[in-house]
């Protein structure tokens, strides 16, 4: 949802690279609903957590931050595939403490692994809490993505509906980023928090929250009975709340790209950038959606 300042000509490119990169993303999440292949959405979303994670460390130039990077990324895929495993049949009673298991798995495997180590001070702890951060920013919210899929919600006639509130999830998030662009490019001149991020401003922010409602209406309208939660004033509500927290998903990564002085997380997905550009706003509004459908059911 960066609204960089740029000619004409190279905001109009920006604008095509990035509907291309979302078209993509959106049409790779239909097909796997589409064909009912639950394994095209489990792929997808393990490379877009993986490679998220491996962007997180790589925006520390400090080597000394990417200490862990191993136990965490082995936790990180064990606690994926338990996450996933109920698509195939595997559901343990503990199921729903894993966020907490994975938590405190990689806690005990720093400490052991710190252990060995002589103590630099607070830059100790430092180490541990970024990368406990990184890895609840980047697997825990995002693994709300595939437990949405999961979850016991029907259609009108009583078929799976999940994947038509997640498709209206991702419209919405993505509708955001695209209204703070667009309207931010044209006419943006109010910075919203400049010292975050300089070139986001009231006039996009604005937009955003515009597009997001109203997309939050067309997509409701489209899905018709096949999303029986969704009606015409959750269907305002929830447009206006996940625009907030996408715009506030995406200042996330921009304070930490702008702690560390990193300019880019990556350049995956053309003018988008990389994968934590890409989930940066989903980020935040998979565990709001997650517990609105939990709620609403």
């Amino acid at each position: 949802m960066t609204e960089p300042p740029a000619a004409p000509s190279s905001k109009a490119r920006t604008f095509l690279q990035r509907s291309l990169s979302t078209v993509v993303l959106v049409g790779l999440l239909s097909l796997a609903f589409w064909f009912s292949q639950p394994w095209i959405l489990v792929a997808l979303f393990l490379l877009l957590s993986l490679g998220a994670l491996a962007e997180y460390f790589r925006l520390f130039p400090d080597p000394g931050f990417r200490r862990f990077r191993i136990a965490t990324f082995a936790v990180a895929a064990a606690y994926l595939a338990l996450l996933i495993a109920p698509l195939w049949g595997y559901r343990p009673d503990w199921y729903g403490e894993l966020d907490g298991i994975a938590l405190a798995t990689l806690l005990v495997a720093m400490i052991l692994l710190r252990v060995r180590r002589p103590l630099e001070g607070s830059r100790s702890l430092d180490e541990i809490s970024a990368t406990l951060l990184g890895f609840a920013y980047c697997v825990v919210l995002f693994a709300f993505i595939p437990k949405i899929f999961l979850l016991p919600v029907t259609t009108a006639d009583g078929a799976p509906a999940s994947a038509y509130y997640l498709i209206h999830l991702v419209a919405v998030t993505k509708l955001t980023d695209a209204g703070a662009y667009v309207v931010g490019s044209a006419i943006g001149r109010d910075k919203l928090v400049p010292h975050i991020s300089p070139g986001k401003t009231w006039q996009g922010f604005w937009g955003a929250l515009a597009l997001a409602v109203a997309g939050s209406y067309l997509v409701w309208w489209l899905l018709g009975d096949r999303a029986p939660l969704l009606g015409p004033v959750s269907a305002g509500i929830l447009g206006l709340v996940l625009a907030l927290l996408a715009v506030l998903g995406d200042l996330a990564e921009s304070i930490f790209k702008r702690s560390l002085a990193a300019k880019d997380s990556g350049h995956v997905m053309p003018g988008i950038g990389g994968f934590l550009d890409l989930i940066d706003s989903v980020i935040f509004t998979a565990p709001f959606y997650y517990l609105f459908l939990r709620l609403a059911s």
